[in-house]
């Protein structure tokens, strides 16, 4: 099947780059998916042998994993499973140590004690799908939502971090992990529920993996708590931590012990880095909510987050996007990047995830700026800080004004040329389950 292209003359005319001249793009804008939406950001774009492989869900609750050569600009497509339609059911994927195409098969709510994926038959290939096979914890945790598949490339072991519930109140965060790839999970671990105390009980939670360590931002959060007379959804910080999957230890951005596996789970916050924190920087008037967390090959992390006004649940607010890491010392430094679009139709408790980190430079972000809040417009931009975050220049526009939000960054596994920058969703989203998006990319 060939992809729906636009082809798109982009004039940047005033626009200053790194380089201090001035570009015209001429982009082709491509539809990878007439019918698609994601609730979170999370890991659904990879790109290897010059093919990008993605997952998503259409407007009828199907799950949908597709590829999209570079090359030729084919798509094929596989519809893997089918529920009642949930953005919260996001359907990460991954690609496993043999080439093999596995997707993980979420239920879009807190279900049951089970894991369930699929994988392809052929390495590189979406074309036909392996039978529904399904793990099962033991205990009081019900899996969840928000799944972050990583594959642990010098073991094969993989990883798997969800965000799940215990004893039907409890938000906790949970990393499961697979010693052969992916085929049996024979190991669990609750590792925290950071929210607890809180109106909800609620912490999420997202991760990454670079070498040998895998990089998790927490949130945590008071789904509704009282603020002047009204309740919102707040965030009383952003917390980091990294993983050593050898030393089976967990470390602060400084390099020091922050505790053991040994030790989990944890329901205070002082054994993590603090981002940011709703009392000392939002001034108990702000929320926060992550959007990315990537590493570069050094170890360095790099988290972005959105901080907007906590109004009312069922008003609206524009957010701004921030980027923070660490400076040498272990020390996070936060910086403002620019307005976000507004996201979701009038609910800023269910933001949109629209700043990405390029994981091939963190330096840079892909994400939509709002160009007019009256009119909710917004467009897809990729800028970059030549000095640390303080300040920031738009490098490319990759799209034109729209209701554009949620953008993924796709990362690339062998090496070769990213041919495609970013993914995002071009469309109306009023809820979880009334949605009308499309994927959008540029070539």
């Amino acid at each position: 099947m060939k992809t729906r292209i636009h082809t798109l003359a982009m004039l940047l005319g005033t626009l200053l780059l790194p380089l201090g001249w001035n570009d015209r793009v001429t982009a082709e804008l491509v539809e990878l998916a007439a019918d698609g939406g994601w609730g979170y950001a999370g890991h659904h774009a990879l790109l290897a042998r010059d093919t990008l492989f993605f997952s998503y869900l259409d407007r009828s609750g199907g799950k949908w994993v597709a590829s999209y050569d570079c090359r030729t600009g084919r798509i094929d497509r596989n519809q893997v499973g089918k529920s009642n339609r949930d953005l919260h059911g996001a359907n990460p994927l991954m690609i496993r140590p043999d080439g093999r195409i596995q997707i993980f098969i979420e239920m879009g709510g807190y279900y049951d004690k089970k894991i369930r994926w699929r994988v392809s038959t052929e390495p590189w290939s979406v074309a036909e799908f392996g039978e529904l096979q399904e793990s099962q914890i033991e205990g009081e945790i019900i899996q969840g939502r928000q799944f972050y598949p990583m594959v642990h490339r010098p073991s094969g072991a993989v990883y798997l971090i969800i965000n799940a519930l215990r004893d039907g109140q409890l938000r906790e965060t949970v990393m499961w992990k697979s010693p052969d790839g992916g085929d049996s999970w024979t190991e669990v671990h609750s590792l925290w529920g950071l929210g607890k105390g809180l109106s909800g009980n609620r912490c999420y939670s997202r991760a990454y993996m670079e070498s040998d360590h895998i990089h998790i931002v927490t949130l945590r959060v008071g789904w509704s708590e009282p603020l002047d007379g009204h309740r919102i959804g707040r965030s009383e910080g952003v917390y980091y931590v990294r993983y050593d999957v050898n030393q089976k230890t967990f470390f602060r951005a400084d390099g020091s012990r922050a505790f053991g596996l040994a030790d989990t789970p944890l329901y205070e916050t002082e054994s993590f880095d603090e981002i940011w924190n709703w009392d000392r920087d939002g001034r108990k008037k702000q929320r926060a909510l992550w959007s990315d967390i990537v590493a570069d090959q050094d170890g360095r992390p790099y988290v972005t987050f959105s901080v907007l006004d906590a109004v009312p649940q069922g008003q609206s607010a524009l957010h701004d996007g921030y980027w923070a890491t660490p400076d040498k010392q272990g020390k996070w430094r936060y910086h403002r990047v620019t307005t976000l679009a507004r996201g979701w139709d009038n609910l800023p408790e269910r933001k949109n995830l629209a700043i990405a980190i390029d994981p091939e430079d963190p330096a840079t972000v892909f994400l939509a700026n709002s160009t007019s809040e009256k009119d909710d417009l917004s467009q897809i931009q990729r800028m970059r800080t030549p000095d640390g975050g303080r300040t920031w220049q738009t490098v490319t526009v990759l799209s034109d004004e729209g209701r554009l939000s949620t953008v993924v960054v796709p990362r690339v596994l062998d090496g070769s040329p990213r041919k495609v920058d970013a993914l995002w969703l071009d469309g109306r989203m009023k809820g979880w389950s009334d949605y009308e998006t499309s994927i959008m990319t540029r070539r």
